[in-house]
């Protein structure tokens, strides 16, 4: 004879349904909260009072839809979709260096319509200190504006996004960046048409493109954030020497920490550095600061000074079959 009962959780005090609830995964808080209204609504309250309630939401539209929330201690709670009805409820745990994955897969006949329930959900409940969307746009090509639709219903402003893709139009990207806000990094890693146009520069303070085949020098120049990594750009080295002059004298990027940009001509490297500089020794080692407090370091180059007393320092080499420059900003006292 079973004489078990459900167990009457909210008789207990306030402290003591809160205490059961912070040591709930986000897995086990999601299912909790779909067994009534009364407690969605509590664990909602519950979460954005919190001091310690601190998730980062990852959306990632791939082949099976993904859900992923970053709980401490670099451990992601994954929500996979997928049409595969034997995975259904299938779990994995994984761990990657300093990372941990614990990945459960959800069936449904709609991955899309399926997984937007479940962002909706998710962002119901938690209180995400950030949102970090992956748009692979090959993936539902038809339902690309429907999902940027129901992003934007949702969250308006993301902190980070990334798009990829091989059959990619300039349609798809510009509709998302028309319509959602990003505020800390883009990367844009699919080729457009030369002739794009990026909507936004304003908010974005770290910003990765490969290719770059579609950026102008006029547009290069609208980049206002403290870090860009460029590849595949047509920018010459007329422009780059441009480029580094208007930084000297404080005409463009002032924000700037951090630059890895492509040289189209390894030949010419006179043209791009005929302005004022400084070899540097070898033993020489400039560190600068990126925006999440990480440094980045460069031993020996060149130094360029801006007009306010910032130092740019400077290193021309080969990554494969490419010649890349990099500049790291520093205060040099």
């Amino acid at each position: 004879m079973d004489d078990s009962k459900p167990f009457p959780l909210f008789r207990l005090p306030r402290i003591a349904i809160e205490e059961v609830i912070s040591t709930m995964s986000p897995f086990e808080i999601i299912n909790f909260s779909m067994t009534s209204m009364k407690i969605k609504y509590f664990i909602k309250c519950f979460l954005r009072t919190s001091r310690n309630s601190q998730y980062v939401l990852l959306m990632n539209a791939n082949k099976e839809p993904t859900v992923s929330i970053e709980g401490s201690e670099k451990m992601y709670f994954e929500f996979k979709i997928t049409l595969d009805e034997m995975k259904n409820g299938m779990r994995e745990y994984k761990e990657c260096l300093d990372e941990k994955f614990d990945t459960i897969w959800v069936y449904s006949e709609n991955l899309i319509d399926e997984w937007m329930n479940l962002v909706k959900t998710s962002i119901e409940i938690f209180k995400f200190m950030k949102h970090i969307v992956i748009f692979d746009i090959d993936k539902f090509p038809t339902r690309n504006k429907s999902i940027v639709d129901f992003m934007k219903s949702q969250t308006p402003s993301i902190e980070c996004c990334e798009f990829h893709g091989k059959a990619g139009t300039d349609e798809d990207v510009e509709y998302f960046l028309n319509n959602i806000n990003v505020t800390e990094f883009l990367g844009i890693n699919l080729k457009l048409s030369d002739s794009f146009k990026i909507p936004q520069f304003n908010h974005l303070n770290s910003c990765s493109l490969d290719p770059a085949n579609w950026l102008t020098f006029n547009q290069l120049l609208q980049f206002n954030g403290s870090e860009l990594y460029i590849h595949g750009s047509p920018i010459t080295n007329q422009e780059l020497n441009l480029f580094l002059i208007l930084w000297m004298t404080s005409q463009c990027h002032q924000n700037l920490r951090f630059l890895i940009i492509n040289i189209n001509d390894p030949q010419s490297l006179a043209t791009i550095f005929n302005l004022p500089f400084e070899i540097m020794d070898p033993n020489v080692e400039r560190i600068g600061r990126l925006s999440n407090n990480a440094t980045v370091s460069l031993r020996g180059g060149i130094d360029i000074k801006r007009n306010d007393g910032m130092t740019g320092t400077i290193h021309s080499d080969w990554r494969l079959d490419k010649m890349l420059l990099t500049m790291v900003v520093s205060r040099i006292e």
